[in-house]
């Protein structure tokens, strides 16, 4: 008698982890489109674009993690960048910083 739920091998893991990356990399991209009025801002938001760009695709479940935590992240930031007031560009200073300590958890998790 088959069993039909497999484990799911390392092969399709790195597939779903360069989808990740690259819905990580869209979204962020729209940031960097978003924050180009403020050049501090859009230097920030380019750097954290660059790293997300750059991740190395991996079948670790803490790196799943990572990049779903990451997901989350650049979504509200595309919301306080969308809004654009005084007080939501404060918010998205923060959700970058977030975003920052979630790619260094990343980072350490694939090395």
């Amino acid at each position: 008698m088959a069993f039909c739920f497999s484990k799911p091998n390392k092969k399709e893991l790195l597939a779903d982890s360069r989808e990740r990356i690259a819905d990580n990399e869209r979204t962020l991209a729209v940031c960097k489109e978003l924050a180009e009025d403020d050049t501090e801002l859009d230097r920030k938001v380019a750097l954290v674009y660059d790293a997300v760009r750059y991740m190395t695709p991996s079948a670790s479940a803490s790196v799943m993690q990572c990049d779903k935590k990451i997901f989350a992240l650049a979504g509200d930031l595309k919301i306080a960048l969308t809004k654009g007031r005084d007080r939501d560009i404060a918010h998205a200073e923060s959700i970058l910083r977030d975003i920052d300590v979630a790619i260094v958890e990343r980072n350490s998790y694939c090395k």
